[in-house]
């Protein structure tokens, strides 16, 4: 890990060091690394992830019903929802007990009664459209779209133009000129994706929840425990070392193509980004097993045991 503590330089210092060339030092910025080279990898590397794995990394956005609108913005980086459900009450970001009540789901787009919702570029339209809303006595209109991210945002780091904590604790505003990276000024672009504090020993994330491009204010799911201010910040996705290794060997294959590296050096390279994907994917279809691959013999709640 870069001594920063940040995912996005630690990619960066990775790509200089699997490179290893004085001219590619001097040649490209980390900037220009991040916005050409870093990004597209990591979208290459998140959908491989989220398309290949039994135990995707899951991320919820809430969606408010609006009485007869048929159309909502998505995040830009959901890349497939695998369901759309109503909790028995959302306690500011988050269900009040996780009890699901109602689940939506979609049918034939040519159904004589709608298709209940389909993907539109990047809408999301539901018909036969949210109606009598306000009818008896309906008070909870909030529904959480659960999504695998397909890696598509705008990361970036900024250690002088800082970031800040609003006196809430559940809204934090970006920068408008970060160090590193640009800010995304898309609709909800960072929903689901992670905030990072890090100045000086505070080292706290939580999801952003939604995000409003006019004013750059993410809302958190969760507050944060430190006080409120300003601070060393990133913007990335949820992250782990596999991840921060397979996009770092993935940008500098990239970055090899275009500098002609060796083909032992590529093949070095290439040999290592498939043992950081399958130890993502590894750890990702492994995440949930409770009972283990295999046992010396069979135990007690194994369908194949009987007394």
């Amino acid at each position: 890990m870069d001594t920063s503590r940040s995912f996005i330089k630690t990619v960066l210092a990775r790509i200089r060091g699997y490179l290893d060339d004085p001219d590619f030092d001097a040649k490209y910025t980390d900037q220009f690394l991040l916005q050409h080279v870093v990004m597209p990898s990591l979208v290459d590397v998140w959908s491989r992830c989220s398309l290949s794995a039994d135990n995707p990394v899951m991320l919820d956005y809430n969606l408010t019903f609006v009485e007869n609108q048929e159309c909502y913005t998505l995040p830009a980086c959901v890349g497939e929802i695998h369901e759309i459900v109503q909790y028995t009450g959302i306690a500011g970001n988050q269900p009040n007990n996780g009890l699901i009540t109602d689940d939506l789901r979609p049918s034939h787009p040519q159904s004589r009664t709608g298709p209940v919702w389909m993907i539109e570029g990047n809408m999301i339209c539901f018909r036969p459209f949210p109606q009598n809303l306000d009818a008896g006595g309906i008070t909870n209109l909030t529904w959480t779209v659960r999504y695998t991210t397909n890696g598509d945002m705008l990361p970036h780091y900024s250690s002088t133009n800082l970031g800040t904590l609003q006196a809430n604790k559940t809204e934090f505003t970006f920068n408008s000129n970060p160090d590193l990276g640009l800010v995304d000024y898309r609709t909800n672009a960072y929903a689901g994706q992670f905030v990072r504090l890090l100045s000086g020993s505070v080292h706290e994330e939580r999801v952003i929840a939604s995000y409003d491009p006019s004013s750059r204010v993410a809302t958190l799911v969760r507050p944060f425990t430190v006080a409120a201010g300003t601070y060393t910040y990133e913007v990335c996705p949820p992250q782990s070392q596999g991840m921060v290794e397979a996009i770092a060997i993935a940008a500098a294959l990239k970055l090899g193509a275009w500098r002609k590296i060796s083909q032992a050096q590529n093949q070095l390279l290439t040999q290592q980004y498939r043992a950081a994907i399958k130890t993502i994917g590894d750890n990702l279809a492994n995440m949930n097993l409770r009972t283990g691959k295999g046992w010396a013999k069979d135990p007690r709640d194994n369908p194949r045991w009987r007394p």
